[in-house]
């Protein structure tokens, strides 16, 4: 692997953290609306819930799944027009039969999902009627994730990034008009909002494809040998690329049973996905493609040396991100949320999840890399079966902690089953040879997690009385911290 290609995929590996931040910070502000106009109780848990149901389908059928599935098997055609025409055609038709199918059932599929709101007078029929509405936007956000997918074929990455960023901004212009509207109304409102999302991502990113005069457009679908195969691969990959969105909806049929659970659940959540998003999702994103060319050029060496290199530099990052939400998680959710219907008990609520949950970081970020690699060797299934065992030991800790526990049953499930997950991509990896982690990772990861405990020791017992202490004590905290384990990093890496 030259310099020249390092710094590519550094280049593109920061675009798409910078974008995905970007995302995040206004997904943040749309979240402190939602918390404020709604609070953690009956109307929050219906707007999640039915938000829940197209985000998943958009996470499985849509950007997971193509991005493993169809950009290697486009490339390998020499990215043929013909091709990626008939995919686009029949995944127009999966989605929109899959679309009337919902519609049809959705009162089955709510009860299956959130059983526990059928105890609350009207909570099940109204979360009905508000999923009807926002599963339209299945269709226009997996058509853009397949756009998507072309684009980054290209190296096109910057633009599909950013298009988290227009949901989170139209869902801000509706909540702000809470003010003129009631709560309900403003919850229907919300739900429109999310289908013209879609709507005009796929429509920004069609004429970007245009642009580029490439001729794709609906044509008559083809049953070809690669359109099955590919199906084959995408029936196998949605359950492994879907596993940590399938745990979290199984905690929410679970949780659904206390109220306010689902919604707890759903920041503490959204505060540990942050620095995941940030890093983890930009290293997959990036990593996949170019682990792809150097096996393709059987350069293991390469292999070594990036998964390494992504290795080093995601962990010196996520490791403060897990002790600092720690130790803050309290403060961070009370001076973040606590105003309007948020209450100081949903403040402890959900500060106890973060600090469980956010231990399974490490582990999501080092999967990734193991699953980005067995993926570009084109073996699909081992991620798969390690996906179905780790779901099942989420299942039954959610299902058997519950009762003791309540809602924390679901944070505990997902850090075990998150690591065991772990535990045996890596193993399929070393059995392959594909992965090969050296001495100086592992002694750099080490001293990262010594320092970042050392200073969040230190942070523990900082009074923070106010908002503005909180950002405070967070940045002489990063201030000391990146200085500091970017020379442990040099030091160790230059032994």
């Amino acid at each position: 692997m030259s310099i020249i290609e390092t710094m590519n995929l550094g280049k593109h590996i920061f675009g798409v953290g910078v974008m995905t931040g970007i995302s995040r910070v206004f997904g943040f502000f749309r979240d402190l609306l939602v918390a404020h106009v709604f609070g953690a109780g009956r109307l929050s848990d219906i707007f999640l819930a039915a938000f829940k149901l197209p985000n998943l389908f958009r996470d499985l059928l849509g950007e997971g799944a193509l991005s493993s599935i169809f950009i290697p098997m486009y490339t390998d055609r020499k990215k043929d027009e013909n091709f990626a025409k008939n995919v686009f055609s029949w995944l127009m038709v999966v989605l929109l039969g899959i679309t009337i199918l919902f519609e049809i059932f959705m009162p089955l599929v709510v009860w299956i999902l959130t059983p526990g709101f059928a105890d609350d007078p009207g909570k099940m029929e109204q979360t009905v009627i508000i999923s009807r509405i926002m599963f339209w936007y299945v269709i226009f956000i997996c058509a853009s994730a397949f756009l998507s997918a072309i684009l980054n074929a290209f190296s096109r990455f910057m633009l599909v990034a950013f298009m988290p960023v227009l949901l989170n901004i139209m869902l801000i212009g509706a909540l702000l008009l809470a003010a003129f509207f009631a709560p309900t109304t403003i919850l229907y409102i919300m739900a429109f909002t999310v289908v013209l999302s879609g709507i005009i991502q796929f429509g920004i990113l069609w004429q970007r494809i245009r642009r580029h005069h490439f001729g794709l457009r609906l044509v008559i679908p083809r049953w070809t040998p690669a359109i099955k195969s590919m199906f084959k691969r995408l029936g196998i990959s949605i359950v492994g690329n879907g596993f940590y969105q399938i745990t979290i909806i199984v905690g929410t049929l679970v949780a659904s049973f206390e109220s306010g659970a689902v919604s707890w659940l759903y920041y503490s959540d959204r505060m540990v996905q942050l620095p995941f998003a940030l890093i983890g999702l930009a290293v997959g994103t990036v990593l996949m493609s170019s682990i792809s060319n150097a096996l393709a050029d059987k350069n293991m060496r390469g292999v070594y040396i990036q998964q390494n290199s992504s290795m080093r530099r995601s962990m010196m990052f996520i490791v403060p991100c897990v002790i600092g939400l720690f130790v803050m998680a309290e403060p961070i959710i009370k001076y973040l949320f606590e105003y309007g219907a948020w209450t100081p008990e949903s403040t402890h609520a959900v500060a106890l999840a973060i600090m469980i949950q956010v231990w399974a970081l490490p582990a999501m970020m080092i999967s990734q890399i193991y699953s980005k690699t067995l993926y570009a060797s084109q073996d699909v299934r081992t991620p798969v079966k390690t996906s179905m065992i780790s779901l099942a030991v989420a299942a039954v800790i959610y299902v058997a902690a519950f009762p003791f526990v309540g809602y924390l049953a679901i944070p505990i499930g997902i850090v075990i089953s998150g690591y065991l997950k772990n535990f045996l991509l890596g193993h399929a990896c070393r059995r392959r040879a594909l992965i090969k982690i050296h001495a100086p990772t592992i002694w750099a990861v080490v001293a990262f997690f010594a320092l970042a405990i050392l200073m969040g020791a230190g942070l523990w017992f900082v009074p923070i009385t106010n908002i503005w202490m909180m950002f405070g004590a967070i940045g002489v905290y990063g201030i000391i911290y990146l200085p500091i384990a970017y020379l442990i990093d040099r030091k160790i890496k230059s032994k």
